[in-house]
């Protein structure tokens, strides 16, 4: 099959050709991808701040595609069959497994990681990992990485409605599917951003503001501050929340250290909360959500081919970029 791959840490060092094509092992499913998005963990694999196997490697933590052939033992699925696929690996038997946090699993990993990924013609993942879908499959290609780590990060904090919500990095692939979802939770959305307010409020956002107009506009008044940037936007995300309120954190992209006061957190009675990924069952509702037209994945760019990888990645960095960058394979 043909693939896009890595035998040594940098992007120099992606190519595209050709590669061993997969079999579906027992429990498994062979699925032909359609399209694949682009997300930070990629790029950082690639780069090598992710430690990948195996060697070569083929990254891609999202993507979608039809049922090309089943594994020993596998039902519920025929060839042809459309599916998004749950990009984390988990056991079904730890604690966190059987409590649904299956992001969490003790001896789990991220295909694109963990295992080849979608940046490839097929691939082979396990079936239980598979949401059939209705529709068309490009809907869907946000949902697994951006789609999903916003639904997690609004669940971890319980924003409800009349909860006013902050989403830092709003253009962003996590961003765009925050302030759908909060919107839709009826909070009162502010969208931090300097780019993007039409489309922006076209996804939900109440308010669209550059991060010292936030500041000054919304200081100590935020409920819910969400927040997959990193070291950059802490200061500001804390600056944001009112007595009693929630920041939650999804990423590194601009580091990993911050310094945090431990008296304002106490004393304003403030939550700090992790999100990693999210579960397994809620990429279900989320599939269903866009199948009803009610949550959507904002297209910025998509390229068609694998040989045109170089230039999906180059829309990704690109700054005005809002929404998802997909590749049609």
């Amino acid at each position: 099959m043909k693939a896009a791959f890595f035998e040594a840490p940098g992007l120099a060092n992606l190519k595209v050709g050709d590669f061993l094509d997969p079999r579906p092992g027992p429990g498994e499913v062979l699925v032909r991808v359609k399209y694949f998005g682009i997300n930070p963990v990629d790029i950082m694999t690639i780069e090598g701040f992710i430690r990948a196997q195996p060697m070569p490697h083929v990254p891609g933590a999202e993507f979608v595609g039809v049922v090309e052939d089943v594994g020993l033992g596998v039902s519920g699925f025929a060839k042809g069959d459309p599916v998004v696929v749950y990009n984390r690996l988990y056991c079904g038997s730890c604690r966190y497994c059987l409590t649904g946090e299956t992001q969490l699993c003790t001896s789990g990993g991220i295909i694109g990681i963990a295992a080849n990924g979608g940046f490839a013609e097929y691939v082979a993942v396990p079936a239980k990992n598979l949401v059939k879908v209705g529709g068309d499959l490009l809907k869907f290609v946000g949902l697994p990485v951006g789609g999903l780590t916003a639904y997690n990060m609004l669940r971890r904090t319980g924003v409800q409605t009349g909860d006013v919500v902050a989403v830092v990095g709003a253009t962003g692939n996590v961003g765009v599917f925050a302030v759908q979802l909060a919107k839709r939770a009826g909070a009162y959305v502010i969208a931090i951003s300097r780019k993007g307010a039409e489309r922006l409020r076209e996804l939900g956002a109440d308010e669209v503001l550059a991060p010292e107009d936030a500041a000054k506009r919304w200081g100590n008044a935020v409920d819910v501050v969400v927040d997959p940037v990193g070291a950059s936007t802490f200061e500001l995300s804390l600056k944001l929340l009112a007595r009693g309120g929630r920041y939650v954190t999804a990423g590194a992209l601009t580091g990993g250290e911050v310094e945090v006061d431990l008296r304002r957190l106490y004393g304003a009675q403030l939550s700090l909360v992790g999100s990693t990924g999210g579960r397994r069952a809620d990429l279900e509702v989320l599939v269903r959500l866009v199948e009803r037209g009610a949550v959507s994945t904002p297209i910025y760019r998509l390229v068609k081919g694998l040989d045109g990888l170089g230039q999906a990645i180059e829309a990704f960095r690109d700054p005005g970029r809002i929404g998802k960058v997909a590749v049609e394979v």
